[in-house]
Parts: structure tokens; sequence; C-alpha cells
């Protein structure tokens, strides 16, 4: 997850702020709710009105046609520019002259309800999850966006929800319109009347102050964006570059210096290239702050942009990767392991339900994938790794993890062996702690703790000769206790790195021969700076993070930039000679002898200063380069 720096905590503003000052309402049974504040205002507002005469009814439980006529009112959902069709035409158990009718079909027609075979349910109870997906998808239809700090909460059973109700789940957290205390969002639970007060008011705060959004999807126009401004001839022979850039996708040609638009859409999110460099995947986000959407392809001249068809749910961040051989994409979703030919249709190669993290085998043979095991206490099950040929089989079971939490995320080189990050709960949170990383040799019951760190792919360099180099160090916070080891897969050997004087070290990249290593070295803030307490402080750190580069021995490390320059993400170059990096929102490249840095393009607005997840920003969100 990335924000911005400047956007610290608007939640603390909106988690808890009722309307006060309303005139007295008619309402004689809501003096003792707990929501008396919030009734009054939704009141007051029409929003919400009584059940009868002078009665609120406050404990009653929620249906989808109270509901949807709440939304249409919060949201001023209308299409007074379109034709609506009238219910029947869209349901078959809704009347075209019933109260709610009209708010069902305006509900309808924008998408903020799940309706499956015609069907509205307008009587049904509605759930906690259910709200939270609504009032999620009316901000989509209304095309606003919220800043927001940037937490993922730490409820412990909506593991088992699909992509997109977590991420609703997590939207509605962030933006304090649906906050519950303790560890449990608890939801299949019914909403009753006065919770929904509760919740409008407080959407009511939100929509004060959000902004007008970005559209939804490949096919919306994103006219008047400005073309990128980049100095192509410092990228000659470099390979080919895919990069976003105000959600436009774009490819940056080292050979012919060509920069082409492959988007018209103002969503795209982390392309990645296949193995042959003829082809871009990507996500059109419909949730940009938890980064789920739909998967597209496109080829590196733009042509055959399409969707993929036939999914059962919104895609997520490092959910996708291409195989190592061919070009056929592998995607974890929540019902299984599907496989995407890049000119085919879809087809699940595996069913089994919680699949999240995947990884392919270094001959593109095999599949290794974590998912959920069957259990009657659904949000205390435990995991297990499997195996499988990618032309067809059985799944080979590999280990059993007591608890839920694995993340699978790379082969070991030659494929005897699987890593995997031990992140209780699959929680995001959890999962930034100094987690374990884990090696388990195939075929083995045990597996190795290898070290601790957090579970971020591209915190981990892996060699072909089996040696990892990673980020090792307890507790979220990166500005704190971390430094740089390598590891011998073959024989678990683990040679911890010295970090400059007074600096954590942290983004790691192998050169192509092995031979050295980048990373970015940053002021140890200790751990008192925790949270988002001392914004000053981090913002001062962000400017701290200086590129330096090591034998892969740890000997002769030295500083490539000065100070101050904020660096980010370093990639070497196929042959060694420069690296690649982002500072001050622009994208850079470097010779890794030395010498003067050259802009390659701006990726961002000026003064934007990416952050990111308790400090950790990936720019795989933005940028991929392909070099074969």
């Amino acid at each position: 997850m990335k924000r911005a720096l400047c956007s610290v905590i608007l939640a603390a503003t909106l988690l808890i702020a009722p309307g006060a000052g309303f005139a007295q309402t008619p309402l004689d049974d809501i003096t003792s709710s707990s929501a008396l504040a919030d009734i009054e205002a939704v009141y007051e507002k029409g929003i919400m009105l009584g059940t009868a005469d002078n009665k609120f009814s406050p404990d009653d439980i929620v249906d989808r046609a109270q509901l949807a006529i709440c939304l249409v009112r919060t949201f001023d959902l209308n299409n007074h520019d379109l034709q609506l069709p009238v219910p029947s035409d869209l349901y078959d158990d809704v009347e075209n002259n019933m109260w709610y009718s009209a708010a069902a079909t305006i509900a309808g027609y924008n998408n903020i309800f799940d309706i499956t075979g015609r069907k509205f349910n307008p009587q049904e109870a509605v759930t906690r999850a259910e709200v939270a997906s609504a009032i999620a998808d009316s901000f989509i239809a209304k095309k606003l966006s919220v800043i927001t700090t940037e937490m993922w909460p730490n409820y412990l059973d909506i593991t088992n929800l699909t992509q997109k109700q977590q991420s609703d789940v997590c939207f509605v957290f962030n933006a304090s319109i649906m906050r519950y205390p303790g560890n449990e969002f608890k939801p299949e639970q019914n909403i009753t009347r006065g919770e929904l007060a509760t919740i409008l008011n407080r959407t009511l705060q939100t929509l004060a102050v959000a902004t007008p959004g970005r559209q939804e999807g490949p096919g919306s126009s994103a006219a008047g964006n400005p073309a990128p401004d980049v100095n192509a001839a410092i990228f000659e022979n470099q390979g080919t570059l895919a990069f976003v850039r105000q959600g436009l996708l774009y490819n940056l040609d080292g050979e012919t210096g060509e920069v082409k638009q492959l988007t018209e859409s103002d969503r795209a999110l982390q392309p990645t290239w296949s193995n042959d460099g003829q082809w871009l995947a990507f996500i059109s986000a419909t949730d940009q702050e938890a980064g789920t959407g739909s998967l597209w392809l496109v080829r590196r001249d733009g042509s055959q942009l399409h969707t993929v068809q036939g999914l059962p749910e919104p895609a997520g961040r490092d959910s996708f990767h291409w195989s190592p051989t061919n070009n056929m994409l592998a995607v974890a979703m929540q019902d299984g392991v599907w496989l995407v030919p890049a000119e085919g249709e879809p087809g699940r190669l595996v069913q089994s339900a919680g699949t999240t993290h995947l990884a392919w085998s270094p001959d593109g043979k095999h599949l290794a994938y974590n998912a959920a095991l069957p259990s009657d206490e659904p949000y205390n099950h435990s995991d297990a790794i499997y195996t499988i040929a990618v032309d067809g089989g059985q799944p080979v079971e590999q280990l059993v993890i007591p608890q839920a939490g694995a993340q699978v995320t790379a082969w070991w080189p030659e494929g005897k062996g699987l890593l995997y990050w031990l992140a209780p709960l699959h929680s995001s949170s959890i999962a930034a702690d100094g987690i374990g990383l884990m090696s388990l040799r195939l075929g083995e019951s045990e597996s190795q703790l290898l070290a601790g760190g957090l579970a971020h792919r591209g915190w981990q360099s892996l060699t072909p000769q089996g040696n990892l180099l990673m980020v090792t160090g307890n507790e979220r916070i990166v500005w704190a206790n971390k430094s740089l080891s390598t590891i011998d897969l073959a024989s678990g050997q683990v040679r911890e790195f010295d970090n400059p004087e007074g600096s954590v070290a942290i983004d790691p990249s192998f050169s192509p021969d092995c031979s050295r290593f980048a990373f970015v070295a940053a002021r140890d803030l200790g751990d008192d700076v925790w949270g988002f307490n001392k914004p000053e402080e981090l913002s001062d750190w962000v400017t701290t993070r200086t590129l330096w580069v090591s034998n892969a021995d740890g000997s002769g490390a030295h500083p490539l930039t000065e100070a101050g320059t904020g660096v980010y993400q370093p990639t070497w170059s196929q042959d060694g000679d420069h690296i690649l990096y982002v500072r001050d929102n622009a994208l850079w490249i470097i010779k890794a002898g030395g010498g003067q840095p050259e802009k390659v393009l701006d990726l961002f607005s000026e003064g934007e200063d990416l952050f990111g997840f308790y400090g950790f920003t990936s720019y795989r969100d933005v940028l991929a380069w392909y070099q074969h």
C-alpha cells in the first residue's frame, strides 16, 4: 500500500464525531439509544425517517430495501441524465410501485448490491459486511476519493471474506465509517437501525471531505492528462520500461526511444512483464487503496488490450505471476489457482478455498501455493502448502501449518524447495512485524527458520546459486532495527552485515553477476518514533535515504548518492553497469561505478512524497523493467 505522507491521520477527525446541536425530533423512542446524536442528525437531514408515528425503532434490523433508500439519499445517487429502467426490468421480486422501488433500481444500476438471478431480496436483513461493501461501492459510483491513513484493520474474523469484501472493510475502517472495538468485525452480524444511523452520519462526515476521484475501469476517459516528459536518450539500450503515471500505463522502448501510452483509463496498477517481454499484465483498480480490481492484458505495442473474462472476483496485488518459460499467468483467487494464457480463456487449475499466494517453479512446470484447510472454526483454521503440475494432476501436500498464515514467496533456484513467510492469520499488519521466513525442502516434514523480517517480496534478492539477500530485524517499522543478511539455502548459513553508522539498511538488490549488491541506507530513528505520531521526523527520515553499493561479502560499502536524496528501490541493469532507482517522485539512472545521476522521468506530482505501508513503498505498483 502507498499513501501520501501528508495524509497522516484524517481518521482521528472522523472517528467519533457525532452531530451535535440538532433540533429536537418528534421521535420518542431514541432517548436511551447510544446513537441518539447520530439518529437526530440523519433524521433532520431526511436520510432516515421514522417507522411509525413518533417512532424510530433503533433496535430493529435493517433490510436491503431500507439500506438501498438510505444510501440513495446519503450519496444523492440519481442518474438524472439517464432514462432508468423500471424495477421489473432488473428484478423479479420488486414491483414497480413499492416505496423502495426507485432506490432499488438506482442501487442496482450503480452496482451497489450484489444481484444474483434477478433477485433483490428486499426484506432480507443486511450484514455488516454487506453494508461495508455497499458504502464502498457508493463512493465508487459517485467517483469520490477519500484520503485516509492506511492501516489494515486487526480484525481476525475477516480473513475468509473475499478479497473485495476485505478491501471494503479496510476502506470503511480507514475512513472511520465502521470501526468496532477489539479484534472482531463480526461480518455476518445484522445491522440495527440505530447502528445504521451512526454509520450514515459518519459517512456524511466523510463525504464532506471527499474529493472527485478517478474514473473506474480501462474504458473510462483519461483525456487531459499531459504526456510525460521522458529523457529517452539516457535509457538507450536499457531494455523496455513500463510505467504508470497519473494512472495511465506507458511503455518506454530503450531501442527506439519511443514512449507509447498503452491505456486510456487512469486506474492502471502493478504492470508485470511476460517472460518474452511481449505482454503486460496489470490491474485496473476498482479499489485503489487496497489494490484490487479487474485483471487486464496488453501487448507492448499497445495492441490487444483486453480484460481477462471469467475470473470469479477482483485480482489483487501480487496475486498474479507470469510463467518463467511462456506467456501464461497464474492467478491466486479465493476459490483456487487459475491459469490465464495471454491469448486464450482462463481456466481453474485447482479448486481450493482461501488461496492467497503462489509461486512458479524455475522450470515453469509446477506451481506452489498456500490454502486454508476446512475447519469448523473459519477464523481459526490451519494452512497447507501444496505443489501442483501446471499440465494437470492432483496437488501434492508439502506441509500443514497448524495456524493460518503461510505466504508462499519463492522456490529454491534448483526447484527442490520452497520459501514462505509465516504471518499469522494472513494479516498485512502482522506480516509487517518481523515474522519468520521459512525454508522447506520438498518431501520433508520440517521447515527451517532462516531469519525474521518484513514480508515484502521486494526486500529479498535470490541468486541462481541459492544465496538469499534479505532485510532482517523485528518490529514492523522500517526506520529501526533493520539490517541486511545473506543466507545460503543449501547450508542454512547466515551472514549478517554491518550497517553504515547510525543507519538502517533496506531495499537490497544483487547485481546480475552476484558480485555486488545495492541497498538503501537511512537514519535509524529508534523505537520511540512509532506509528505516525511524529510525521515531521518521518518526513525527514525519507530524505536521509541514500543509495549504497557493496561487494557481495560486505566489504567496500560506499554511497553512490549524497544524503538527502530520498532513494527507493534500486534495480540493476542486465549488464550490471547501471542502477535504476526512485528519488524525489522521479525515476533516475546512475552508473554503478559512480557518477552523476540522470533523471529518466517524473513519476508523480510534485510534493506527493510517497511514504508507504509502515515505511515500505513498493514501486512495483508503477514500474516494470524488462531487460532480456
